[in-house]
């Protein structure tokens, strides 16, 4: 009884130590802070989760996050805006590096954005289309979470989450709109419900899965379109895509997922051990649009089929972010 009584005492004390700290930012109305990195920077340095209620407006900041488990909430996609304008190029002229050349700059672990849009304008005001970062994930940027966002530049790289060693994304139900390289995660990445707009006769989707032949991007239940032309993937170095019943605009370009070589710099072609691995599920009473998109799954070394791509079997049981992201939605609905 005395065992038992200590295993209830210690698991609610856990319960209790799980609550997350709960920040109001806003820009008008009672709030806790009227900026988003302030409320960031206040919160302790434990581990505990930190949640961040952003209020409706459009905040003209930079986000920089280096402290794990901070859940960013916004107040809907169409309401919280994170914006600013800034071209990579421009950044590293004056810095060493890509720390704070995006919007939201990450270089922590379990971040989670919900419910907001973040976007970086500098082409819409300048022309300039060259990289321009929504998010940037740096080393340690790992079990990053997006859900109900919009990701959003006028250039390329909207969404460059980097941590090529053992960095895990998962994103449900966003919309991701750019140009070259418009998604182009290095690791582990599961994108599922999700709109991909590009708005350029580029690559929408590129993957860096040199360090471990387990690294992969899945792409599931989700719609691609662009301008006329536009192409649906690349990569540079090895890599693995999964793309399980998805949409794709007619006017998608006819050519499948290709490796980019460099024949006049033969310095620059990266690793290829694997060599190409796509595999491909159309959705039940759905026509390929080219042939290069017809079913291929079968031919998967494990025998796979698409019930069996699962977020928990892309991150190999490692993380489980349909968990996570259901933990967060629970608190959000709980008034702190």
């Amino acid at each position: 009884m005395q065992k038992w009584l200590f295993l209830i005492l210690v698991w609610f004390g856990q319960a209790q130590a799980a609550e997350p700290i709960q920040l109001r930012v806003a820009q008008l109305g009672p709030a806790d802070y009227r900026s988003i990195q302030q409320a960031i920077n206040q919160l302790p340095a434990n581990d505990q989760w930190g949640i961040i209620r952003i209020g409706p407006g459009v905040y003209p900041e930079k986000i920089y996050l280096t402290r794990d488990r901070v859940v960013l909430a916004g107040a809907g996609k169409d309401q919280t805006i994170i914006q600013v304008a800034e071209l990579r190029a421009n950044w590293l002229a004056q810095h060493p590096t890509d720390w704070g050349s995006a919007v939201v700059n990450i270089n922590a672990t379990d971040i989670a954005l919900v419910q907001l849009t973040v976007r970086n304008h500098y082409g819409a005001l300048t022309g300039d289309h060259r990289h321009q970062f929504a998010i940037r994930g740096f080393e340690r940027a790992s079990r990053i979470i997006t859900a109900d966002c919009a990701v959003l530049a006028d250039g390329a790289d909207t969404l460059s989450l980097w941590n090529k060693t053992d960095g895990m994304y998962y994103h449900h139900q966003c919309r991701f709109e750019g140009h070259t390289d418009m998604v182009c995660p290095r690791g582990w990445a599961f994108f599922s419900q999700s709109h991909f707009i590009n708005h350029r006769r580029s690559a929408t989707l590129w993957h860096d899965g040199e360090l471990d032949s387990q690294q992969k991007l899945v792409v599931r239940d989700s719609v691609f379109e662009g301008i006329d032309g536009f192409l649906l993937g690349r990569r540079h170095y090895d890599a693995q895509f999964y793309l399980i019943h998805n949409e794709y605009s007619n006017n998608m370009a006819d050519r499948a997922i290709f490796r980019v070589n460099y024949p006049d710099e033969p310095g620059r072609d990266q690793a290829n051990q694997w060599g190409d691995r796509i595999y491909i599920s159309q959705a039940e009473g759905s026509t390929a649009l080219y042939p290069w998109l017809t079913d291929n799954l079968a031919t998967h070394p494990q025998q796979l089929s698409a019930d069996d791509i699962t977020p928990r079997w892309a991150f190999e049981g490692r993380w489980d972010p349909e968990a996570d992201l259901a933990q967060i939605q629970h608190w959000l609905e709980s008034e702190p």
